[in-house]
């Protein structure tokens, strides 16, 4: 295969697997009332929990900072809307699952990969899911490894089962509140890089594969619906 490039500026891959945990102290350091500062200081302390002093000061803290404590501007306000209203997500692999696959695109990507297959009757490995995310974001060992990191994450978020050399499966489905859902269809656009999605394709996105039943509200601040013709409604970023 031509090794080519990664498309350009999107972030790296993931390179940190992660665990309910460690995200859940993350999403605590975040919600904090604290200066910058002090907010990045305890993170280091709350991360040593989980993995060596030196990954806690570099690659892990780069890593879980950019999904909770300094998201992309797009995915600022609808990062800080779950930070506000935790009440929303008495799941919280719902809430740090969307915020991945608001942040990190590249979970997007395989997130949506795996959504398709599901959607087909098909369980791909790791090595299938490699072939096409190096298809999609080019060949390089970050991208490669990145894979296996992500289905990592997932399957430690109970999205999936399997992994290595064993078919990647759905696992059970997890549920989500009405305005969770609208948030969680707001995730969706942001990895998408997109600001309107049907409402109909919405309810069937292959990146949310693993939540039941959305039922969206219209309640969410951050988008709105809008008619588009005689039979067409979408979901619209405010």
């Amino acid at each position: 295969m031509t090794s080519r490039s990664p498309k350009t500026g999107t972030p790296r891959a993931l390179d940190r697997a992660l665990t309910l945990a460690l995200l859940d102290d993350v999403y605590r350091v975040a919600a904090m009332d604290r200066p910058v500062r002090e907010r990045s200081e305890l993170l280091t302390i709350a991360l040593r929990e989980h993995t060596s002093d030196a990954d806690a000061d570099n690659k892990m803290k780069k890593t879980v900072t950019r999904i909770w404590l300094n998201p992309p501007e797009p995915a600022a306000s609808m990062i800080r809307w779950a930070l506000d209203h935790p009440d929303q997500f008495a799941d919280h692999r719902v809430m740090h699952a969307g915020a991945m696959l608001a942040t990190v695109p590249f979970v997007g990507s395989v997130i949506a990969q795996l959504g398709r297959s599901f959607a087909l009757q098909e369980q791909p490995t790791v090595v299938d899911l490699r072939r096409r995310i190096v298809a999609q974001w080019g060949e390089s060992s970050t991208v490669q490894e990145g894979v296996g990191k992500t289905i990592t994450s997932l399957r430690r978020l109970d999205l999936v089962a399997g992994g290595g050399r064993t078919p990647i499966s759905p696992a059970a489905p997890l549920f989500a509140s009405p305005l969770g859902a609208s948030w969680l269809i707001h995730a969706a656009m942001l990895t998408r890089q997109v600001q309107a999605l049907d409402v109909h394709e919405a309810a069937e996105a292959p990146e949310l594969f693993w939540v039941a039943g959305l039922k969206p509200s219209t309640d969410y601040p951050l988008l709105e619906l809008h008619s588009e013709g005689m039979n067409r409604r979408v979901w619209a970023v405010r």
